[in-house]
């Protein structure tokens, strides 16, 4: 119990810890702000009153009455404090306010009689300064945002800041990715046509961008430069696809690289239904597997190079029924294991093989003569009705090195006929069991990708029959798993089978014992009206294995770290410009009606985003700041009165007509956009709330 309380504590300390690098990385972007406009009206002769981060607007809630500010201070004729609502930050000049209750009475404070009794200006005022004056007073906010995030970044790159790489983890079999050839351990390397090569783009920023941002210009494929195992580079051109019915998801079909320490195992059940452990632990991490050492990766500093997780993944897929032996460093020791097979676990029935749906680049099943919507049916003359389409796959390794002749149905249902493939010397490959809704099967040494029927071929369970058609899956809540806190099955999505959730993803996702919900399955039968639903028990199948043995790995984490300060400049203006291109065209999305609004984040998503970053490290912090620098910069320059870029549309009617936009124009639109604003601004804030919560 101590121990427990004692790591719940240290969780809170480095959680609050997070918060508090959170809160004053944001605090210093809105100074850093802030601080250009005071640092430029000084400089031209303006007295400033007010230097604040956040509004120091007092709060009545009925009897309670919060302060202004949290804290304040008197520094000759300007005061300095910290507003009590976290928001923004403002300098408030001699003649400038942009609340126009005040404005008349601002306008009075900077009147003044000169020697000759004429009613001037007070010079130290805002107005009384030239255009370009205060054009340059306006600006000095988001040239201050630039110029520290370009600062910024560069300092994360000069102390080494530790990105999760763009780079080829495993493949979705039958996606985009797959079709151009990608292969685990290929690196990604640029996005465009005209963006600079680096093996340090990030997998959830750059990549998912360049993704997300074809998705949003149609049927657009992305240049991606490719560099495979052997360091060779070429450009694919991959059109990302939809990956869920609301069509809001897209991918290339990539999972993200990892390195070689484990970061979990499951729990398999044998035929006997007890539970079986992994001999591997968390921490554990691999660097040889039957004899032959895990490389590493090969960028960023040598002294902080991981091993490559794919290469653990595909050694330990290479022969799934096998025992394998491995060495590991465990506690700074090297240990060596025999890890063993893990058992495949199936509900007690089998569904059909179904259609070839796509085939990879330079496929030899192509040039061997299978074709699009063929359906093996048998190998070598036996049916596959009790092998089914999950383990098809494992079916074929006892063939490998033979000559395999593939039986396939081929035609409309009505005009069928089954064509003969013989596959000469034939391969087994390696495949992985991928766990995203859209997966389907995949004969890895052939090229090809086929799908399910989702009709029950075989079955050794009552409720189901042969003929079976599966129509949908429902998580329900194990009876055990939480007494007296039952959830609402209603609560729990119904997911229909289709292209975007495939029996192949249930099926993988049902490997490990579920401690908390179990997975019911819906069918319809041929003459009967009502759905046949189920819970199956998930159970050891005799001859076929996972091929991960139950292991999953770390995420790979790529040091990016520069020698000079020159090159780390060069790099936070890289990231800068990147970052603004990125706000810039979005923006654009939005404005043509391609994005939605719902689609921003705000202040909440922000807070929490940035703690995921801070947690990682104060150099992820600081590229976040950054990106949140160049938004800053953009948003506050857009031509909206209330905000810099409005004022500075006002001084340019003004530079060009010689007189000034009327203050009864000025003051009626800085009202009617700051109630819009701040609409905007708890719409951006409710949305957040329900993304997260919800």
């Amino acid at each position: 119990m101590e121990t427990l309380i004692a790591a719940s504590f240290d969780g809170f300390l480095e959680g609050a810890w997070n918060i508090g690098k959170v809160l004053i990385g944001l605090g210093f972007v809105i100074f850093v702000h802030e601080l250009g406009h005071f640092l430029v009206a000084k400089a031209c002769g303006v007295q400033c009153d007010k230097f604040y981060v956040g509004f120091d607007v007092p709060i009545r809630i009925g009897p309670l009455r919060l302060p202004g500010a949290i804290f304040k201070v008197q520094w000759g004729e300007t005061e300095y404090g910290i507003g009590t609502i976290p928001l923004g930050g403002y300098v408030k000049m001699l003649g400038q306010d942009d609340n126009p209750n005040q404005a008349e009475e601002e306008a009075s404070r900077i009147r003044t009689v000169n020697e000759d009794g004429e009613e001037v200006l007070n010079p130290r005022s805002y107005p009384a300064k030239n255009v370009p004056q205060r054009m340059a007073i306006i600006s000095a906010g988001v040239i201050m945002n630039l110029i520290f995030g370009i600062l910024m970044a560069a300092v994360a790159y000069k102390i080494g800041t530790p990105i999760q790489p763009a780079a080829v983890g495993g493949i979705t079999y039958g996606s985009p990715a797959w079709k151009a050839g990608w292969k685990s351990g290929y690196d990604l390397v640029g996005f465009s046509d005209d963006d600079e090569d680096s093996f340090f783009y990030r997998y959830t920023w750059d990549l998912r961008y360049a993704v997300f941002g074809a998705g949003m210009e149609g049927s657009k494929a992305v240049p991606f430069r490719v560099v495979d195992r052997q360091g060779q580079k070429r450009t694919s051109h991959v059109l990302p696809v939809q990956m869920s019915n609301d069509g809001k998801q897209r991918a290339v079909g990539i999972l993200s690289a990892t390195n070689s320490t484990v970061a979990d195992t499951t729990t398999s059940v044998d035929s006997k239904g007890e539970e079986v452990e992994s001999v591997l632990m968390p921490g554990d991490e691999v660097i040889e597997v039957e004899g032959i050492a895990i490389s590493f990766d090969g960028y960023g500093p040598k002294e902080k190079r991981q091993r490559l997780g794919w290469e653990v993944r595909e050694a330990f897929a290479k022969n799934p029924g096998k025992s394998i032996k491995v060495k590991v460093l465990r506690t700074g020791s090297e240990v060596v294991l025999t890890i063993p097979p893990m058992k495949m676990n199936g509900p007690g029935f089998v569904l059909g093989i179904g259609p070839i749906t796509s085939f990879q680049e330079g496929s030899k099943a192509v040039e061997l003569g299978f074709q699009l919507g063929d359906v093996i049916e048998k190998v070598n003359g036996v049916k596959l009705d009790t092998v089914g389409a999950i383990q098809l796959p494992q079916y074929l390794d006892a063939f490998d090195g033979q000559a395999v002749t593939f039986s396939v149905r081929r035609g409309s249902e009505a005009e069928a006929s089954l064509v003969d493939i013989t596959v000469p010397d034939f391969e087994s490959g390696v495949t992985h069991l991928a766990r995203v809704p859209n997966a389907v099967g995949c004969l890895t040494s052939l090229g090809l990708a086929y799908s399910t029927s989702h009709l029950v071929t075989a079955s050794s369970v009552p409720e189901v029959k042969v003929g079976d058609e599966l129509v949908a899956t429902q998580y329900v809540q194990r009876a055990e798993s939480a007494p007296g806190e039952n959830i609402d099955s209603e609560l729990l999505p119904v997911e229909s089978m289709s292209q975007y959730w495939t029996w192949f993803y249930v099926h993988s996702s049902s490997q490990s014992a579920q401690t908390t919900f179990r997975t019911k399955l819906i069918f319809e039968r041929e003459g009967l009206s009502e759905l046949v639903e189920i819970v199956p028990e998930w159970v050891a199948v005799e001859g076929y294995f996972q091929p991960s043995r139950g292991v999953a790995f770390n995420p790979l984490m790529r040091v990016h770290q520069v020698d000079g300060l020159g090159e780390a400049v060069s790099q936070g203006w890289i990231r800068t410009k990147q970052d603004l291109q990125n706000v810039g065209q979005t923006l654009g999305w939005i404005a043509d009606g391609t994005a939605s609004v719902r689609d921003l984040g705000g202040p909440v998503m922000i807070i929490k985003v940035a703690k995921d970053e801070a947690s990682q490290s104060v150099t992820r912090l600081l590229l976040f700041l950054t990106m949140l620098s160049a938004n800053l910069a953009i948003l506050n320059f857009l031509p909206i009165p209330v905000l810099d870029g409005g004022h500075f549309v006002f001084l340019t009617i003004e530079l060009i007509t010689r007189k000034p936009v009327s203050e009864r124009i000025q003051g009626t639109l800085s009202v009617m956009f700051m109630f819009l604003l701040l609409g905007f601004m708890l719409f951006v804030v409710f949305n957040d709330i329900i993304r997260i919560f919800l």
